[in-house]
């Protein structure tokens, strides 16, 4: 297994991939049947977000503010939204009201004021606090949060939080459905890319978020929300790939698991050469109960491909092998 953790990616064949992802991103609007007006939200966060399956507007989050080392190597500037990440999701809930979600990067130093832009508005749960990378410079630390409430409202007030991390919204440049712009088959195993149809592409800077259901996605609540892979509820695949040629990937990734099903995949996970980094809660209300596990590892596309499809395997016979999220 490769120790390297980041990946040179040639500028000039960068631009074409993100021209190219462009033609992707208009050919897949308009193709919504929801009719929520996101437009309050989307003024006060400062950025339009993907709107997802399940009726859900992401933000997604990245902290490229930052000069961010890994055991004592720089991360890439493409590469920071691959490993520093976060997002912030909306979802209607009932009256016209919202349920919002999200996890928010910050450093140490800002987690303090944070926290307290959070709480500032009442209807924002603190949810969760942890850590998710080894040997970063600086310490970066998530904070997770959920509220209900106004769209409007609870979009100011989270306007406020971010830009105490310096408005990560504002400073990414996301394109969805960009599955197309390149050949991922001669990087990961044709078992793994089969699972591409049953989820969600998108580009951020060089890095590909593949965002892909539980199996029994219609079954889990998050109190009175259905929950959605845009939620946060489903796994997460942030992929760095070498557009200059070769095999090797960098992947950092969040399963939503339930607790029977976590030392299984953690299990697997390890065997592959995967690093778990983090595991915990992150809802108030989540019936089943869930758990969050964040792995990381680089190397070769097909190995690692392999383990995460075995782990995947696990997830859907814990789930009765049915597939319930009608994407």
């Amino acid at each position: 297994m490769s120790t390297n953790r980041f990946l040179r990616i040639e500028s000039g064949m960068w631009a074409r991939a993100v021209a190219l992802a462009f033609v992707f991103f208009l050919g897949i609007q308009g193709k919504s049947c929801f009719a929520t007006d996101w437009s309050a939200i989307q003024t006060a966060i400062g950025a339009n977000g993907n709107v997802m399956p399940g009726d859900v507007l992401r933000f997604e989050l990245a902290r490229v503010d930052l000069t961010v080392t890994v055991d004592g190597t720089p991360v890439p500037r493409g590469q920071v939204a691959s490993i520093v990440n976060g997002f912030i999701a909306f979802k209607p809930s009932f009256n016209g009201n919202f349920f919002v979600d999200g996890a928010l990067p910050a450093q140490e130093s800002e987690v303090n004021a944070l926290e307290s832009a959070l709480r500032a508005d009442t209807q924002i749960d603190l949810t969760g606090i942890s850590s998710r990378l080894i040997n970063e410079t600086p310490k970066i630390v998530w904070v997770y949060f959920e509220g209900r409430g106004d769209g409007g409202d609870l979009a100011t007030a989270l306007a406020s939080a971010l830009s105490v991390i310096k408005s990560p919204q504002m400073n990414i440049h996301v394109i969805p459905g960009t599955a197309g712009i390149i050949d991922p088959s001669s990087i990961l195993p044709p078992k793994f890319l089969k699972l591409f149809d049953e989820g969600y592409v998108e580009l951020l800077d060089a890095t590909f978020a593949f965002y892909l259901p539980r199996p029994d996605e219609r079954s889990i609540y998050l109190g009175d929300v259905r929950a959605e892979t845009g939620l946060g509820v489903g796994q997460s695949f942030n992929i760095t790939l070498n557009l200059a040629g070769g095999t090797d990937i960098v992947l950092n990734i969040d399963f939503a698991l339930k607790r029977e099903e976590v030392q299984d995949a953690e299990d697997a996970l390890r065997a592959g050469g995967f690093t778990i980094s983090s595991q915990g809660e992150r809802y108030l209300n989540d019936n089943p109960r869930l758990v969050i596990v964040h792995a990381t590892g680089s190397g070769d596309g097909f190995a690692l491909g392999n383990t995460l499809y075995d782990v995947i395997q696990i997830i859907q016979s814990d789930s009765g092998h049915g597939r319930d999220h009608g994407w």
